[in-house]
């Protein structure tokens, strides 16, 4: 007969189950407070100087819960509310635990904070714990006797009688609960003060103790459930997006942030045909134009004739958003760069296989492929990991990109580069220029890109400036103006002394005066 049926008298054997059940809760309460919170308490702290940051102390005191819980139904008897307690505080405590581990979870190996057990450390420990939270009492669940059954063990009374194993499981609780009460007390202090981000090392002698309260300022400011990954998408031609980001976007190239060595003026302007999406970028490959918009990117031929069209799929292995860049790659192919700094390797064919083409494309499969497996790749840059990008330039080996201001950075302006061999960092810098007093970089908009000889040439959308970067040196060696008539730069093409640029599905062609 199923566990299930409760039509069925209780018997002994449903009595020994739930009394089976208990104990495993007991255990479940009593390992859960002695291993990973007396360890930490006693052994990390006491002997071996580990203090506990603030999100360590908020993991200590959920599992400190759920262990207490778990004796409460043990005295009490099984209630849905102790259940339904472990389970929040688990919630809590893997919410923790994975903030705290997603600080350090991508550093180099042996890096960390605080000390390793077995090589891991403790704020992984945390999430392990947690975890086994969920998993075991699930299983505990999974595996009870009859409902039933667990109430009637109480035979009638408020609370179960307490055995000697059960005494010394709530002994030994206790006092690991206490003696973290009293560490907390000594080294962070009674409130308003609390646990520090980078505390010392914990110590028996009070002057070596810090007690502070800095930790409270700005708690409760600018509360956001993105964090710093709150960035506004870029301003984009199809796309504007400037009172999101909290920019106001000036064409005055006179109030640009860098000292400018001179202007360029405008010799010829061309229309572009054949395409009603506004264009928010352009390039040359090989001699050929190609310009995009989204995720919809053309070819033009010398008239200015769109002569291949075709779309990504932005969504399909790493998502590859808006595109801001295409560049020459390999001898025949060429790298479509989205904003988000994830890339797809293409190649021109006529011949194309449409099939095959599925994945990376949702248009032109019969003109394009993707190169190189599945032809994605990602970026991943450090000093603008949180940034957005307008702009890629090559010099055939590697590949350069630009930051953008947004609603959460408008200072800093970071020169990233990757080795298109494996697509990994080589060097970052954030280039030094001949500055306006109380400016900087990171006013201007880049929204196009080029190498040519050394220097990246890099034009803004904000101030019509471009800048001439020496990649070697890592400063800007001159700033250029650009007409004022040009209210919505996008791209960068460099023939010579002239350079091209996009503005309202236009290109123009510009030389110094």
């Amino acid at each position: 007969m199923s566990i299930y049926d409760h039509t069925r008298p209780i018997n002994d054997g449903d009595i020994k189950k739930a009394k089976t059940f208990y104990d495993i809760v007991c255990w479940g309460g009593l390992l859960i407070v002695l291993l990973p919170v007396g360890i930490a308490n006693i052994i990390l702290g006491y002997m071996m100087g580990d203090s506990p940051c603030t999100l360590c102390w908020g993991q200590r005191q959920q599992m400190a819960y759920i262990g207490v819980v778990a004796l409460f139904m043990v005295r009490y008897g099984f209630k849905p509310k102790y259940l339904a307690t472990m389970l929040v505080m688990a919630a809590c405590g893997l919410y923790s635990s994975f903030r705290h581990l997603g600080n350090h979870a991508m550093r180099d190996v042996g890096q960390g904070f605080g000390l390793d057990v077995f090589g891991i450390h403790t704020q992984m420990w945390a999430e392990i714990v947690f975890w086994c939270v969920v998993m075991l009492f699930g299983l505990a669940c999974f595996l009870a006797p009859r409902v039933d059954a667990l109430l009637a063990e109480m035979k009638g009374k408020p609370w179960r009688p307490l055995t000697k194993f059960y005494k010394i499981a709530f002994g030994v609780v206790a006092f690991i609960v206490a003696s973290n009460t009293f560490q907390a007390l000594w080294s962070t202090g009674v409130p308003p003060n609390w646990g520090q981000g980078d505390p010392v090392r914990f110590s028996f002698n009070p002057k070596y103790v810090t007690w502070s309260d800095a930790s409270w300022h700005g708690m409760w400011a600018g509360i956001n459930f993105l964090g710093r990954r709150d960035v506004k998408d870029p301003d984009f031609a199809y796309a504007p997006n400037a009172e999101k980001l909290g920019i106001k976007f000036d064409n005055n190239s006179a109030n640009s942030p860098v000292v400018l060595n001179g202007q360029l003026k405008t010799v010829q302007t061309r229309a572009i045909n054949g395409i009603d999406k506004p264009i928010n970028m352009i390039s040359e490959v090989r001699g050929q134009y190609f310009v995009a918009s989204k995720y919809d990117f053309w070819v033009l031929d010398d008239s200015l004739n769109p002569v291949v069209s075709a779309a990504i799929d932005p969504w399909f292995s790493a998502n590859v958003l808006d595109i801001v860049g295409i560049t020459p790659y390999q001898e025949d192919a060429f790298v479509i760069m989205g904003m988000n700094k994830s890339l797809l390797r293409a190649r021109l064919n006529p011949k194309a296989d449409d099939v095959k083409g599925w994945a990376n494309f949702t248009a032109g499969r019969t003109q394009v492929e993707a190169v190189g497996g599945l032809g994605r790749a990602r970026i991943d840059t450090e000093r603008a990991k949180y940034s957005y990008i307008h702009s890629t330039a090559t010099d055939g080996r590697y590949v350069f990109t630009a930051s953008l201001p947004d609603n959460k950075n408008k200072k800093t302006f970071v020169i990233s580069k990757a080795l298109m061999a494996d697509w990994m960092l080589s060097a970052e810098f954030v280039p030094t220029a001949d500055l306006k007093d109380g400016r900087t970089l990171g006013e201007l908009y880049v929204t196009g890109m080029v190498y040519e000889d050394g220097k990246l040439y890099a034009v803004s959308k904000n101030f019509n400036t471009l800048i001439v970067i020496d990649v070697a040196t890592e400063e800007v060696t001159a700033a250029y103006g650009l007409p004022s008539n040009l209210t919505d730069i996008r791209g960068l093409v460099k023939k010579g002394n002239q350079f091209e640029v996009v503005d309202h599905n236009k290109i123009v062609t510009l030389t110094l005066q």
